[in-house]
This record gives structure tokens, C-alpha cells and sequence, in this order.
């Protein structure tokens, strides 16, 4: 069973900083080490922005806030919701589980080409399947887990059984043009979780593409007399195209209702949304794939 992180509350290690809230703190305890009769003075001296007490007390303060900012960072490190590159990685060798490789390093190339790991937002979500993967009845979150650890390329895995001892594992690829899974990557996933120490003796395991719901998204912004147009579109345009480019799950439909949610910006009247002209729903073993963005802007 996996997590929806973005639900969590942060936890409580982690302090929400603020410069001037600590300012005030360290000038009151400053100003009661001295004696009463002179606190009113030394009041009035940090009042004064040029003062040296003062320059030396907001330096002072501002290193408090860059070190108790580092210790929040620290803190994120060590939890599975919020450590990122490295501390991730040593986060989830915790469970036994590596950063997957989707596309090797090439150095025949000119200049040569990196390799491409594994998001981390893809082995977040993979980590927190680890445990179901310990189960020795076949689950169907742990035919998840291997399929997703059996090569970096698997976007994502929806296991079901149509049957008793029956396991269909239906996957995306990451790398393939829409998300459909060539038959060479269905086969490494089936030869993966196929083995005698994955696989439930009595299942019989079929894997297969998800089915590509493509759609397009077509739209106009409106708005009344915005002296630039040019910013308005280039932050709903940036919007959109980080919408249809974050990780999309095996099942998850695309509402209108999202759509219009990335267009809507500052500026924006009201958006005329003329392509998809109703909800894309998919099903349990399809996933949608946006083939085209024309977003434009006009008056009125």
C-alpha cells in the first residue's frame, strides 16, 4: 500500500522560520541584560537601524535562522516523505532498494551522455511499497513492488487477479513515447516477478501495456485590459506543462476541473477550455497521455 505524501502534515522537527519573529525574541532577551534603568535606552539604540548593536544583533540573527535552517534540512534527510538525491538514496538502502538506472551512460557519444536515474519522486513512491513485498502469499502490492524494481524503464504497475491463481500485471514504460510498454519490457517485468522467489507457486502471471487514453488540451485565456499579456500565458503555458509532465498513475483519470486549475492565473477572467471537452477517465489498466498544448490569450 503506498503513501500520498503531499497529505502528510510536516512533522513537528521541522520549525517554520521566521527572521523577524526571532529578531524580536533576541532583542528582548538582549535588552534584559541590562539593568532596568537603562533598558528603555538600549530599547531606543536597537530602534535605530544604523546602530552597531543593532547590525551586529540582525548578523547574529541571521546566522541563527541559516543554522536552524540547516537542522530542518537535516531533519527532512531522515524521513522517506522529504529527503531528496543522496539522503534519499540512503534512506531507502534502509529497505534494501537502489536508485534504478532507466537509460546507461553512453561515452561514444560526443560530449558523452549521462546516464538517467530514477526521480525521486518514482522511487519514493516505489519505497513505500517495500514493505507489501514481504509478503509470501502474492499480494497484489507486492507484484507492484517487483515490477516497478524490475528495470528503471517501469513508470508504473497495477497488479489484479482476473482469477484465482491468476496475477495480471498491467505497466507503463517511462521512456517509450506515450507510456505504452514495448513487449520487450513486458517480458523482462514477467521474467522478473516469474521467479521461484517472487511468484506464489500456483500463479500464473500474464504482463501487459497499459492501454493510452490519448488527449489534447486546447484553450483560451481571457482577460480585460492587461497592459502584458506575454507573463499571464507563459505562467498558465509553464503550469500546464508541468501538469501533464508529472508522473501520471496507472488508473488516474484527468478532470477538467485540474485543467482549468493550472490555466486560471493571475490575470486570467475566466478560461475557455476547448479541448478535452469532458473528463479523460481511464480505467484500472489504462493511463492518459496529453499529445498537444495550444494554450493562447485574447481580450475580453
Amino acid at each position: 500500500m503506498s503513501v500520498d505524501f503531499n497529505q502528510l502534515t510536516p512533522p513537528k522537527a521541522v520549525e517554520e522560520l521566521d527572521f523577524e519573529t526571532i529578531f524580536n525574541e533576541r532583542k528582548e532577551a538582549l535588552i534584559a541584560l541590562w539593568p532596568s534603568n537603562k533598558q528603555n535606552q538600549i530599547r531606543k539604540t536597537l530602534e535605530r537601524e544604523s546602530e552597531p548593536l543593532t547590525k551586529l544583533l540582525q548578523e547574529n540573527v541571521y546566522r541563527e535562522v541559516l543554522l536552524r535552517s540547516k537542522l530542518n534540512a537535516q531533519y527532512r534527510a531522515v524521513f522517506l516523505a522529504y529527503a531528496t538525491g543522496t539522503d534519499l538514496d540512503a534512506k531507502v538502502a534502509d529497505y534494501g532498494i537502489q536508485r534504478l538506472i532507466i537509460s546507461p551512460e553512453d561515452l561514444t557519444t560526443t560530449p558523452p551522455t549521462p546516464a538517467v536515474y530514477e526521480s525521486d519522486e518514482d522511487l519514493r513512491y516505489r519505497a513505500s511499497k517495500a514493505f507489501d513485498a514481504l509478503s509470501v502469499a502474492g499480494p497484489t502490492s507486492a507484484y507492484e513492488f517487483h515490477s516497478l524494481s524490475a528495470d528503471g524503464r517501469v513508470a508504473d504497475a497495477y497488479a489484479s487477479s482476473p482469477a484465482p491463481s491468476q496475477a495480471l500485471i498491467t505497466i507503463l514504460q517511462r521512456d517509450s513515447e506515450n507510456g505504452a510498454a514495448s513487449p520487450e519490457l513486458c517480458q523482462k517485468v514477467y521474467d522478473y516477478v516469474s521467479g521461484e522467489k517472487l511468484r506464489p507457486t500456483a500463479d500464473r502471471v500474464t504482463v501487459q501495456s497499459a492501454g493510452i487514453i490519448e488527449y489534447q488540451i486546447q484553450a483560451v485565456l481571457h482577460h480585460n485590459n492587461l497592459p502584458e499579456t506575454d507573463p499571464v500565458l507563459e505562467e498558465a503555458i509553464a503550469n500546464i506543462n508541468a501538469f501533464i509532465k508529472s508522473p501520471k498513475r496507472i488508473g488516474q483519470s484527468i478532470y477538467l476541473s485540474a485543467i482549468f486549475k493550472q490555466l486560471h492565473v493571475s490575470g486570467v477572467e475566466r478560461v475557455e477550455l476547448i479541448s478535452p471537452p469532458a473528463d479523460v477517465l481511464v480505467t484500472a489498466f489504462e493511463a492518459s497521455f496529453c499529445t498537444g498544448v495550444n494554450v493562447t490569450i485574447a481580450e475580453g
